[in-house]
């Protein structure tokens, strides 16, 4: 059974997958005109992942795609990043001077998903894409066939239809992983973030293990433990309070507010994945997010990648003649940022397993050495395709 094209636009797109890169893509090309259906398997868009680094290429992003102010309403902008050892001692400082914020991804999918139906996008809910072709075709778990001139795959590092298509470089199952979840901000936090007018990121170490402890709005915490996947005490949901405790136990009293009061229910262990496809697309069919380059979250770039790379796409196919050209002049201009990121994002997880010494060491080092800083900073202060590059801060002010 073929879906038919909306006759309200010469170009039509089906999207598989409603998250970043599918609601990025769905709202950048319905600005340029174009017909689009979003596909998302779940009964609803409630979000995995409970929030995310939004840094300035990623406000860029919003801004160009009409969402800013909605999408950072309530969040508390990022001041400083911090990494400690086991004992909480500094191994660096990072000031950020606001340019990060950490914003829920419910929040983020809800506000894109307002904008992409205001902008005429249909959005599905209970309709899983499981296979899908280069004609620009997404096949349904019904069989139904959604024919397109563009088809666009963009649902997580999980899915086969890449491998199906022989398009899978590489994937490595790397060997550590992360839970993550939110508690509520202490009235000594909510006075420190009061006092310094936003909030801080703090990295802790201990061996193998590692708690980033965020605070990202004026009343919650967002907090990520990682640890290796064969670490049964580190990995279990819920959280092992003892386990943690014995590793960071400075940090005990955030343990026990975890285990009191985390939605236990929404958290799992996602052990991190890195994927590299051959191409990016094939035919009239393309792929996004994870999807297409998922990377360990060390750089907090990969929704950040997801949204640049889905709005680059929707402005390289406004001046070519086709879909297959489109995507080929589009991986060619933005494939090299998210390669970089994807390598240096891999580099990073280098560190879980060295000595405690040479690690603290290496933190302190790379913000004092401007080869390595710009490396890591690079995706982060890039201007991406399709956005105004006069360097604003996320509240709109002027430098």
């Amino acid at each position: 059974m073929t879906s038919p094209r909306s006759p309200h636009s010469a170009r039509h797109a089906e999207i598989g997958g409603a998250g970043f890169a599918g609601l990025s893509a769905a709202i950048a090309l319905a600005q340029r005109g174009w017909s689009v259906r979003v596909h998302e398997k779940a009964p609803n868009l409630r979000p995995e992942g409970f929030a995310i680094a939004i840094q300035p290429n990623g406000f860029r992003v919003f801004r160009a795609l009409g969402i800013h102010d909605a999408a950072i309403e309530g969040t508390l902008p990022v001041v400083s990043r911090e990494t400690r050892d086991a004992r909480g001692r500094t191994t660096s400082l990072q000031s950020l001077g606001g340019d990060v914020r950490m914003i829920a991804r419910e929040q983020i999918v809800r506000v894109m998903a307002d904008k992409a139906r205001t902008l005429g996008a249909e959005i599905l809910t209970n309709s899983a894409i499981v296979d899908a072709s280069p004609d620009g075709c997404l096949i349904g778990a019904d069989g139904r066939r959604f024919e397109a001139d563009l088809a666009l795959v963009a649902d997580g590092s999980q899915s086969m239809i890449a491998q199906r298509l022989g398009l899978v470089a590489r994937k490595i199952a790397l060997r550590d992983g992360a839970m993550r979840t939110v508690i509520a901000m202490t009235e000594a936090e909510q006075a420190s973030a009061g006092d310094v007018k936003g909030a801080r990121i703090i990295e802790n170490w201990a061996g193998e293990k590692r708690v980033l402890y965020n605070m990202f709005s004026t009343e919650r915490v967002y907090v990520v433990l990682t640890a290796l996947n064969d670490d049964v005490d580190a990995t279990s949901v819920p959280v092992r309070t003892a386990a943690w405790v014995r590793a960071f136990p400075h940090l005990a009293e955030v343990f026990e507010r975890m285990a009191r009061e985390a939605d236990w229910a929404r958290v799992r262990w996602d052990p991190f994945t890195l994927l590299r496809l051959k191409r990016w697309s094939s035919g009239r069919l393309g792929f996004l997010g994870d999807a297409a380059h998922a990377m360990p979250p060390n750089l907090g770039q990969g929704g950040g990648c997801a949204m640049m790379n889905a709005l680059g796409l929707a402005v390289a196919l406004e001046s070519s003649p086709s879909s297959e050209v489109g995507l080929e002049q589009w991986e060619a201009r933005e494939r090299p940022l998210t390669d970089h990121t994807q390598r240096w994002s891999y580099r990073y997880s280098a560190t879980t397993f060295w000595p405690e010494r040479l690690r603290s060491a290496a933190f302190g080092l790379t913000l004092g050495v401007p080869w390595l800083r710009e490396r890591y900073l690079r995706t982060a202060r890039h201007v991406p395709t399709g956005t105004e590059a006069d360097p604003l801060l996320p509240t709109g002010e002027t430098r």
